[in-house]
């Protein structure tokens, strides 16, 4: 698997499994301090896109390469490096 593809595997799924962390937290957790029930979602979704947004930053910006090195390329070495 290349780098790239495997790193944008990892995004999706760090993105999937925070928005369903997220949205547990609000439900289990969450009160209404906003004005209506409209802008508590509003707020909880735009909170869950810029934590989301964070994650995938620190993703592609090196963690998604330190864990492909760690995870695929120990169990799968290249077989053209000497």
């Amino acid at each position: 698997m290349e780098q790239a593809k495997f790193i944008k595997k990892l995004a999706v799924w760090v993105a999937i499994v925070a928005a369903v962390i997220i949205a547990i937290i609000g439900l289990c957790f969450g009160k209404v301090i906003e004005g209506s029930l409209f802008a508590e979602v509003a707020k909880w979704i735009v909170m869950g896109l810029v934590i989301i947004g964070v994650l995938e930053g620190f993703i592609f910006s090196s963690l998604g390469g330190i864990l492909y090195h760690f995870v695929y390329e120990r169990k799968h070495p290249r077989l053209d490096q000497d």
